[in-house]
């Protein structure tokens, strides 16, 4: 490990943005933590409107021997490029796409989280449920989706309706103003993110919808949006900072045992925080 001099940490551009920076801030701590802990120096590398094609020639020229890609919302066209890279790289986070079995990934347990979220509907009392979930064929939605759906089941019940949204405001209330439409009385509402969430409680309360003493809402990822929401909101916790820190932890196994850490793939427990929309 003595030869080894940097890791490069790789991140969108367009998830520094706005609310959505906390998706890179918490994971990029994390992972630069661990590379500095190592005696090894982080490289911030961004990808931006250019493409993957200047990335893919860096991190193939020798400058990084490894490479940490925090990837949350991202294209196959990326996965693709990266595989073509000369050192080993661990993603956090992944998309609709297959990275096969000798990929390197840090991930929350997407399916558990709808789970956890259906549950606390249900055993808060409500039974007319609703799920907002994010794009259609977008890997975390469709888990969180698939879990929300499978708890139901257990417990006799299906969602009312299901509408699909871009994970912020905008596209949240849009989604629930859709769903008021068609179904109604719903009493539960699982949001796939805490910004779909926020936006949907804005349209609740515009159409006099108390929460949670008419619908209860459960949001995911436990920003800090969701904290600072009014009502808080009810949140299932993805452990952002663990990813990083996981995924930079492999990153490094991965040089010591010459590109092949025994453990490629790890999928990491989520939480409940409970608040004020439940």
């Amino acid at each position: 490990m003595s030869s080894i001099s940097s890791i490069g940490v790789v991140v969108p551009s367009s998830e520094l943005e706005g609310f959505r920076g906390p998706f890179v801030g918490a994971p990029l701590q994390g992972a630069t933590s661990v590379i500095s802990a190592a005696s090894l120096q982080p490289v911030l590398l961004m990808l931006d409107d250019r493409g993957p094609d200047p990335l893919v020639r860096y991190l193939s020229s020798g400058r990084v021997e490894a490479a940490v890609v925090i990837l949350l919302h991202e294209t196959e066209r990326l996965y693709r490029s990266l595989q073509e890279v000369s050192c080993p790289v661990v993603y956090v986070g992944r998309s609709g796409t297959d990275l096969g079995p000798e990929s390197c990934w840090v991930d929350g347990d997407n399916y558990a989280g709808g789970r956890l979220a259906a549950r606390t509907l249900i055993e808060a009392g409500r039974r007319r449920l609703v799920c907002i979930t994010g794009p259609s064929g977008y890997l975390p939605a469709d888990r969180r989706l698939e879990g929300f759906r499978d708890e139901l089941e257990n417990w006799g019940l299906s969602p009312l309706a299901v509408a699909h949204s871009e994970f912020s405001m905008q596209p949240g209330s849009m989604a629930m103003a859709n769903l008021m439409r068609q179904t109604e009385n719903v009493d539960g509402l699982f949001a796939a993110s805490d910004l779909i969430a926020v936006g949907a409680i804005r349209v609740l309360n515009a159409s006099g919808r108390q929460i949670p003493h008419d619908v209860s809402v459960v949001g995911f990822d436990d920003t800090v949006v969701a904290a600072t929401s009014v009502p808080a909101l009810t949140s299932v916790r993805q452990p952002l900072r663990e990813m990083g820190v996981r995924a930079a932890e492999l990153a490094i196994e991965a040089l010591s045992d010459g590109g092949s850490p025994a453990l490629r793939q790890i999928e990491l427990p989520v939480t409940l925080t409970l608040r004020d929309s439940v």
